[in-house]
């Protein structure tokens, strides 16, 4: 499993996650309005557990990295893009691949893939 600085950022923000995502089902291929599944609805802006966003990421994407994200700076963010929020100092997020971790980390996060440890590939 690569180095472990990013797998130890991951486990330490899983204070973060919700331990409800553990009954929630694991697959979101099946869901029938698009609307509902966990990424759409923190976009909309509701509070939705990150756990259950890596999760529907996983089951749809298997093969692209996911990424732990972590505000590095007094503000991060970009409001005019997915998921159209700011993030304070600390505050947790995730990136699906390497291009948007790599936009991630231009607005003030720093990242690392949560199976290798590794940064985003520039």
């Amino acid at each position: 499993m690569g180095s472990t600085v990013g797998v130890g950022v991951f486990w330490g923000m899983a204070s973060f996650f919700s331990p409800a995502a553990e009954a929630q089902p694991r697959s979101f291929s099946n869901v029938i309005n698009p609307e509902q599944v966990p990424t759409a609805r923190y976009g909309r802006g509701e509070a939705v557990d990150l756990a259950l966003i890596i999760d529907e990421w996983r089951d749809r994407y298997p093969s692209i990295s996911v990424f732990a994200c972590s505000c590095n700076a007094e503000t991060c963010g970009d409001k005019s893009v997915w998921p159209f929020r700011a993030y304070t100092r600390y505050q947790p997020f995730v990136a699906l691949g390497d291009f948007n971790a790599t936009n991630t980390v231009a607005t003030g996060f720093n990242c690392f893939d949560m199976e290798t440890g590794e940064p985003p590939e520039s």
